[in-house]
Formats: structure tokens, sequence, C-alpha cells
């Protein structure tokens, strides 16, 4: 059977709708438009004898290369060693000085010595170490011989073989990818743990003449002016030494935030905000970038699933047994994450590439292995943003 249909009715059709003679009516368009078939579907006789193969004309490879977006977390990768240690030094407080006391002031003066040996304090100096890992590999098997008899020539067999390639490429991207942001959902889990977060609905609330919900915040436009400039606040203030915008207390600054904001937030913000602004530099909140999901779209990257993590790690909280269990922390409807660049880290990576040909089978073997250790340091500034209904 042939693989060709008249469809001169269909033409007809569709050029009377295009010109405007009907509404647009339905039209089949099976006998034109491929969808895609597996060989054993296609009628691969050809239209005159009846018996003769019809060749395939071209290969041609839907595989393109997928690059993993940068999020500033694999920065500083150590192959060797076990473990990184960091070092964190606390400011000394201020004492009185001892040029203004060295005289009473008096005719004749009563001198009081001080010497440069009575100096007893220091800096208070502690120290984390980091070096957990995960490790995974991804293994595939080849033919050499096989694939031959799939092609007319070796260049066509050679883009088929790196199409392979690519796709185990693509494989390892989204799969570091994957392990990311459960590396960042991790630390936007120890800031709501601990207090280091803001429900941006909650504070508008309380201030405005009209109260808003999830369901509706994202498209009042006062709502969008006013977390966008909360936002920006908070970045000017981690620029300045304080100990208020990390779980440990520490007194730390940070120059330039990492300001990650939700898709859903940021579209909101660009095409409700600032389109209905005449100056839309005075809504802007520049220096940030957009994140389809935190941890994972769902099934449809609804607000709920693209804005939700759902993190459970021992060391932020669990059920104080012995051995503790870790207990999940989940928060939905986070719409920005602000943090230094030392707040979430990869310290720790390794990938290594190996091959083997089997000269029995005439395949080759494919095998990539990947290392990867986070670190989440909660020293470093780190502050998370959402909105949630009071309950």
């Amino acid at each position: 059977m042939s693989n060709v249909t008249q469809i001169y009715s269909i033409v007809n059709a569709s050029v009377a709708d295009v010109l405007g003679s009907y509404a647009p009516r339905a039209k089949d368009t099976t006998s034109f438009v491929d969808m895609g078939r597996s060989l054993a579907e296609a009628q691969k006789l050809d239209a005159f004898f009846g018996a003769l193969a019809c060749r395939i004309a071209k290969t041609v490879e839907f595989v393109r290369l997928y690059e993993r977006n940068d999020r500033r977390v694999i920065a500083d990768l150590q192959e060797f060693g076990a473990y990184v240690q960091k070092i964190y030094t606390e400011l000394p407080d201020a004492v009185s000085n001892p040029v203004w006391s060295v005289s009473d002031g008096q005719n004749p003066p009563t001198i009081t010595p001080a010497s440069p040996y009575d100096v007893d304090t220091t800096i208070t100096v502690t120290t984390a170490i980091f070096g957990k890992k995960g490790t995974w590999s991804i293994e595939i098997v080849r033919p050499t011989k096989q694939i031959k008899e799939a092609f007319l020539n070796e260049s066509a067999m050679m883009a088929f073989i790196d199409a392979i390639y690519l796709t185990v490429e693509n494989s390892y991207n989204i799969e570091v990818e994957a392990i990311e942001n459960l590396a960042v959902a991790t630390a936007i889990a120890n800031s709501i743990e601990n207090g280091k977060a803001t429900n941006l609905l909650k504070v508008y609330n309380d201030q405005a003449t009209v109260s808003l919900t999830v369901s509706n915040c994202l498209k009042s436009l006062d709502f969008l002016a006013f977390a966008n400039k909360t936002i920006d606040n908070m970045r000017g203030y981690m620029k300045k030494p304080s100990k208020i915008f990390n779980t440990a207390g520490y007194t730390t600054f940070t120059p330039n935030a990492i300001v990650e904001c939700l898709t859903e937030f940021a579209s909101a913000s660009k095409f409700y905000l600032e389109s209905n602004t005449f100056n839309d530099t005075l809504v802007r909140m520049e220096g940030f970038s957009e994140v389809p999901y935190w941890q994972a779209p769902g099934q449809s990257f609804s607000f709920e699933d693209c804005s939700t993590i759902n993190i459970a790690n021992v060391d932020i909280k669990n059920n104080g047994a012995t051995p503790p269990v870790a207990t999940a922390i989940k928060q939905t409807g986070i719409i920005a994450f602000m943090r230094d660049e030392e707040a979430c880290k990869a310290y720790f990576g390794e990938r290594d590439t190996w091959e083997l040909p089997n000269p029995r089978q005439r395949t080759v073997i494919h095998g990539e292995q990947a290392d990867v250790g986070y670190a989440v340091d909660p020293h470093a500034n780190a502050w998370v943003f959402y909105v949630a209904d009071e309950a």
C-alpha cells in the first residue's frame, strides 16, 4: 500500500475556509500529517508493484543538548580530600581607650600606667566541617555490528551514535539539576524552619484596606509592587553586617545576594505590574533570575506544585529520638529566595567516564559515574519570601 493519499478535497475545503466562505470546519489531517509511527506500523511497499520496499530517504536525530541553569551553586568543586573546613570568626567587643585614662587631669596629675601585656581577650574562632557526598552511575550498552545494517554510510551511523552520547549527556545534566534543586530546597527549608522567612501576603494584609488571598494576590498591582519592594529592600539590608539574616546568628554581610524568583511571580510582575506603569524602571526589580519551580513541577506546572518544597533533613528537623529521624518541612507559596553565595554550595564533585568494548559480542559498554556533595551553611545569609493564607 502506498504512503501517498489524494487530498485535493481537503485542499479545496481548506482554501474555502481561509477565504472566508465558511467558519473554521473540522479537518481530518490523518492522511498527510504524520505523528510518527513505528516501522512495524508503517506501510513499506511501493505504490506501483506493491512489492518493492520503500527506502528511508533521510534519518534525523531529534536530540538537542540540554544545558542546566547556572544557579551559582556548583562553583568550587573539589576532587581530592574528604572534607572542607570553614572557619568563622566572631567580632570582638569594644573596650575603654587607655590613652584617656593615663592621667586623672589634676595638677600634679596622678599617673595610672596601663601595661600592654594586660590584654587577654582574643578573637573567637569556630569551625565547621562539610563532607557528605552522593554518588550515582549511568550505564548503557550499544551494538557496533547491528546498527551498520540500519544506515547506508558511516557518517549517518556516526550521527546516530552521537545522538546516543548526547542523550547520556542530557541525562546527566537533568540529574545534576534535579539534585541541585534539592540542595537549594534544603537551604530554603532551613531558613523556614528557623524563622528566616517572610509571609508577604500576611504583612501586606496587615496594612491593606482590602485583604487578598493566595488565589488572587499575584493579580493585584498593589501587592506585586509591595512584594517587589520588600524583596529589593532585603537585598539592601543584607549588604550591611548583621546577625539577623542567617540561622546561626553569625555577623556577616552579603554584598551581592543571589535572588531567585519563581517564574509565576516574575511573570506576574512583568505583565501585570510593569505593563501598567508609565515608568517601569521605578517598579522593576533588577538582578534576579527565574526558576520555574523549586523542587518539582508536578504534572501541570501549577502554582501550588511549583512553589512547594518538601524536604526532610535530620540536621534541620528531627523527632528527637535516638537515633533521630528526619521530620519533613513542607511549605507552599514560595515566590522568592535570597541568599549569599556561601549559603548553598557544591563542595565536592567528580565525573568519570569509562567505556569498554566487548569484542565477542561486538558491543560497547559506556558508563558515567558521578559524585557530588553540597553544603548548606547556616552562617551565611538566606531569606525566604512566600505567600500563605492565615489560618
